[in-house]
């Protein structure tokens, strides 16, 4: 027997199904972001609209920032489950460093909500 081994059909089909399951975590993930930065800009755009008219800012423009805030804040809660589960499916498969994930999938910070 030399160093090399031969890998069985079962070895690999393992190592696909891990390859897969972490994908898809990744693209979970990478979907919830993507969200999250759709509702952060349109938050930003109604946080600006909002400032803009302050004197004369209507209650339901108010109310549709902090909606858009709440729903942002939401989606980023989702991000940091997604991406724990992510650490965890990682660890099971054997990596035991994560600071490449934490780069290439940055958690923003959560938004406050506007009072009047």
């Amino acid at each position: 027997m030399g160093l090399c081994r031969d890998i069985s059909e079962c070895e690999i089909e393992f190592v696909k199904e891990m390859a897969e399951g972490l994908g898809s975590s990744g693209l979970i993930l990478d979907a919830i972001l993507e969200k999250a930065l759709a509702a952060r800009s349109r938050a930003e755009e109604l946080l600006r609209q909002y400032q803009n008219s302050k004197s004369s800012a209507p209650v339901e423009l108010l109310q549709e920032l902090n909606k858009c805030i709440s729903e942002y804040n939401g989606l980023i809660g989702k991000a940091e489950e997604a991406l724990r589960w992510l650490l965890i499916q990682r660890e099971a498969c054997g990596f035991r460093r994560h600071k490449n994930v934490n780069q290439f999938y940055p958690i923003p910070e959560r938004l406050i909500p506007v009072r009047q």
